[in-house]
């Protein structure tokens, strides 16, 4: 088995208090709060993870994951207090930021 490890970055005042979805494949997989992490048994092969509050949501990151390796992701909301309205309607797709941290 593989594990998909994801970490929310403590963000001081967007979505502190709310949860992000964890998507892998479509599927909930969990729910992640503010300065926390979770893991994620997947089988090896490829997966699309996503993160997502409401209608905001990140891009799709594909990993190819190998039977016993370990993929760390990080996430944080992008948004800032100036471009909120803009996170919100039109970069919503883009509203938190999913990427591949090396340990």
């Amino acid at each position: 088995m593989s594990v998909v490890v994801i970490r929310r970055v403590q963000h001081a005042w967007a979505d502190r208090a709310r949860d992000y979805r964890v998507l892998v494949d479509g599927q909930q997989r969990a729910l992640l709060g503010n300065d926390a992490t979770v893991q994620l048994p997947v089988t090896p092969g490829e997966h699309k993870v996503r993160m997502q509050i409401d209608w905001c949501r990140s891009r799709d990151l594909t990993v190819n994951i190998r039977h016993g390796e370990i993929v760390r992701l990080e996430c944080q909301a992008n948004s800032n207090p100036l471009a909120m309205l803009l996170y919100i309607t039109i970069w919503r797709a883009n509203y938190i930021a999913l990427k591949t941290v090396t340990s």
